[in-house]
């Protein structure tokens, strides 16, 4: 029932919830090769962000390329093409890590004249180069995949390689929840992006899984129609991935959260009678905050400028973000 609400939810662009023992194992290797013993629930600071960051991405890179050196040498070993279909799709993997570490490394520089807001959205385009690479990853193994089923080639079957298949799949998705959860704390795309490749290569191994089982007793196509259908995987998630970057960069509306955020800070002031005109442009970690405030139309300008001051660093201090606020009279 797991791997059918996995599947389900990879299918419809849902999120599993992270599993609490895969959160205290997360917040162990924090504290070992961090040296950080708070673990909050969303980080903002630049630098710690790149820290959990290169750590996600450090812990994929070494595990990726254990599994996909095991399933390299079985798939060769039985002439599986969904097991190395499986095994190039974990290799890519490794690709897309090493484009989170570049794009962090690069979205972490600070603002210049060329770029005043800094880099932050450099993130959002790296998470469009690891969904491309999964989309030309599985186009050339669906087109092999293809080829393979129309020649009717013969693969070995093997218990055991099915085995070690599944726990490869459960050790995939470890390492899309750690993504998950470091992802969801940093609020970094790239890292959910990365997450969604750990989850759909931990599906792809159980359809490998049974493909091979399959084989054993003669069906040898069904490691094809497999193959076939990991590629689907691998594409589909390519592009949702995308979907979403795409959509950030062109500009979303604000989440909900922190438009209330905006809100209660900016009504807590006393002086300020309503809010409206809030716009939030999003840099990455940086946003950039502007919205109008209306006081009483008679209030002296120095004293309204005072109030508007006080808002922006109510908000600034809830949202790590440079805000702007404008001054209006409130209309009777």
């Amino acid at each position: 029932m797991k791997i059918l609400y996995v599947l389900i939810l990879t299918f419809t662009g849902g999120i599993p919830p992270v599993n609490k023992k895969v959160k205290s194992i997360n917040n162990y290797l924090i504290a070992l090769f961090l040296k950080e013993n708070d673990f909050p629930l969303r980080v903002t600071d630049p630098q710690l962000r790149k820290k959990y960051a290169y750590l996600e991405a450090w812990v994929s890179i070494v595990g990726n390329l254990v599994l996909a050196a095991i399933k390299i040498f079985f798939g060769l070993t039985l002439n599986s093409i969904s097991l190395m279909a499986d095994a190039i799709h974990t290799a890519s993997d490794v690709l897309t890590s090493i484009v989170v570490l570049l794009g962090f490394k690069f979205s972490s520089s600070p603002a210049d004249e060329k770029h005043p807001y800094g880099h932050g959205r450099i993130e959002s385009l790296a998470t469009l180069l690891i969904a491309a690479m999964l989309i030309v990853v599985g186009v050339q193994f669906g087109q092999t995949s293809w080829s393979r089923f129309i020649a009717n080639t013969p693969v070995k079957g093997s218990f055991m390689v099915a085995g070690v298949m599944v726990v490869g799949a459960i050790f995939k998705e470890w390492m899309a929840q750690f993504s998950v959860d470091l992802g969801m704390r940093t609020n970094a795309s790239a890292l959910m992006a990365d997450a969604m490749h750990h989850r759909t290569d931990g599906i792809a191994s159980i359809l490998v899984a049974i493909a091979i089982i399959a084989s054993r007793y003669g069906y040898y196509r069904v490691d094809a129609i497999f193959g076939l259908g990991v590629s689907a995987l691998i594409i589909y998630t390519g592009i949702n991935i995308i979907a979403e970057s795409a959509s950030r960069l062109i500009g979303e509306a604000p989440d909900e959260e922190i438009l209330k955020v905006i809100e209660k800070c900016a009504l807590s002031i006393p002086g300020v009678c309503s809010i409206h005109k809030v716009n939030v442009h999003d840099y990455g970690d940086y946003k950039e905050i502007s919205l109008h405030i209306q006081v009483e139309k008679d209030m002296p300008l120095i004293k309204a400028h005072e109030i508007s001051e006080q808002v922006e660093r109510a908000i600034e201090a809830e949202t790590d973000s440079n805000v702007t606020v404008h001054i209006e009279p409130l209309r009777s």
